[in-house]
């Protein structure tokens, strides 16, 4: 690698590095993330309670952040590249990311407020899956149950299909669907980085350096593999940057004031593309 291309390399990961300390700070703190009375945000939450919209939202932000920072740790503080770990965290980032766009991206309520639902709805059934597996009390499951019971109640309040809104969804479906409000590969991204986080030979053959050691015995050649500086950082960055398209979508819907956009553009709210084949 150049010394141009370390000291690129070396400026991106300082200002990821600052970006996300800030992200960090901000999750941190109560009162940030407010929601103004009267806004699109407020309206949505009003009516989907006790299932707020901007409550699904925060817990995907948090997430997001404190994955994203975990990265920071690992590759800046500690000045580690694993092979894996920092595209694991940042897989998983992706795919919150890509969820909250899911859920906010639509320009019509009830289609947001359906898709909140249905993120609460995956997190009770994944909970009554543990709650099954690891034989809790039958008063904990009925709990859970009734907390579902009580999301198709909304949405039946509502006007909307309630099996629907209990039924959760399908991991990749958020993940595309989101991918239809940002023009980042999100889905592409996605893929390589879970690659990375269940070790397929694909993800580590293709965007990892290969050395070969040796022939080996059994007519396989032996590689030694390192990480990429290039490619960890890609992947990070990207991230970060669809996380900063949900924040933007999220305070717009919030109805606070909207600072420039960083690429000069007048603001705007996210079209929909078409899903690709």
């Amino acid at each position: 690698m150049s010394d141009v291309t370390a000291e690129r390399i070396e400026q991106k990961w300082s200002e990821y590095a600052q970006s996300v300390d800030a992200l960090a700070a901000r999750v941190g703190n109560p009162d940030d993330f407010p929601v103004v009375p009267r806004s699109s945000l407020a309206g949505d939450d009003a009516k989907s309670h006790p299932f707020e919209v901007s409550h699904a939202l925060r817990h995907i932000i948090n997430a997001s952040v404190d994955q994203l920072h975990g990265v920071k740790v690992v590759v800046r503080d500690a000045n580690y590249q694993h092979l894996a770990v920092s595209n694991t965290l940042v897989r998983a980032a992706l795919e919150n990311t890509a969820t909250g766009l899911w859920i906010l991206g639509p320009g019509t309520r009830p289609e947001r407020i359906e898709r909140a639902l249905r993120w609460h709805a995956r997190n009770y059934h994944d909970f009554a899956y543990y709650l099954r597996s690891s034989d809790h009390s039958a008063d904990m499951l009925k709990r859970n149950t009734d907390s579902l019971d009580q999301i198709a109640d909304v949405a039946d309040r509502l006007g909307m299909d309630p099996k629907r809104a209990k039924s959760g969804f399908q991991v990749t479906e958020p993940i595309k669907g989101g991918a239809m409000y940002t023009s980042l590969p999100v889905f592409g991204d996605w893929q390589i980085t879970s690659g990375f986080a269940h070790g397929r030979p694909w993800a580590h053959q293709g965007f990892l350096r290969r050395e070969q050691v040796g022939g080996g015995t059994d007519g396989h050649p032996v590689y030694r593999m390192t990480a990429r500086e290039d490619i960890t950082l890609y992947f990070a960055v990207q991230a970060l940057h669809l996380l900063g398209e949900l924040l933007r979508l999220r305070d717009r819907r919030a109805g606070l004031a909207m600072p420039p956009r960083p690429d000069g553009l007048p603001d705007h709210e996210p079209n929909a593309r078409q899903p690709r084949g």
